[in-house]
């Protein structure tokens, strides 16, 4: 019998080990930068919107833990329609970047758990990345037109900034993570996503 209590004992303590190992492996795996394909969002307010994921992870020395930084890349676009001043549809697009920080933790061999600070979450529109789309519409039209300019990067800062918090304060894991060379599958709030580490140097 004592003999079974030392076998159980040391399975046990083996079981450990492992587990500790397939954490400590995927926190390296994992170190650096990471974008993902672009994908889809939707309830922004936006016609179309579109993000750009980019993760990047600094592990804590010999540690199957460490800081994270989420960083979107969020295109918006919006229609307003023909009315007497504008002939044809107007199309208006927008570009910004939302970025949050924080703490990750490996909590098997294929997932991480995420601390997200919200008081870190940082939202930026570049102003001459406001596009307005009147090409066909007459030279005198264009002026005129850049007057909605303004409008159009608040109210793409109102809808990028609801992106970034749709897409930020639900996420508290990264699930199924699969690593291969330099491309990492995932799962991320129930999609499945595919992210490109970047390589130093290229």
């Amino acid at each position: 019998m004592k003999n079974y209590a030392i076998l159980a004992i040391a399975l046990m303590g083996a079981a450990a080990l492992s587990g500790c190992d397939s954490k400590s492996k995927l926190a390296k795996e994992i170190q650096g930068e990471w974008t993902s394909a672009p994908e889809l969002l939707v309830n922004t307010g936006a016609a179309r919107a579109s993000l750009v994921r980019v993760a990047e992870f600094d592990r804590a020395a010999d540690a199957a833990e460490g800081t994270v930084k989420m960083t979107a890349l969020i295109t918006v676009e919006n229609t307003i329609p023909a009315n007497d001043s504008i002939v044809t549809p107007l199309t208006i697009t927008a570009s910004g970047t939302a970025a949050i920080s924080g703490f990750y933790t490996v909590k098997d061999d294929d997932e991480l758990k995420l601390n997200l600070d919200a008081s870190t979450l940082s939202i930026a529109v570049d102003p001459e990345a406001v596009k307005l789309d009147y090409d066909i519409i007459d030279g005198r039209s264009g002026s005129s037109l850049e007057q909605l300019r303004p409008g159009a990067l608040r109210l793409a800062r109102q809808q990028i900034n609801r992106a970034a918090q749709d897409v930020f304060f639900n996420l508290d894991e990264i699930d199924d993570i699969r690593i291969d060379n330099n491309l990492m599958s995932c799962e991320i709030g129930h999609k499945d996503l595919t992210f490109r580490r970047a390589v130093p140097g290229k």
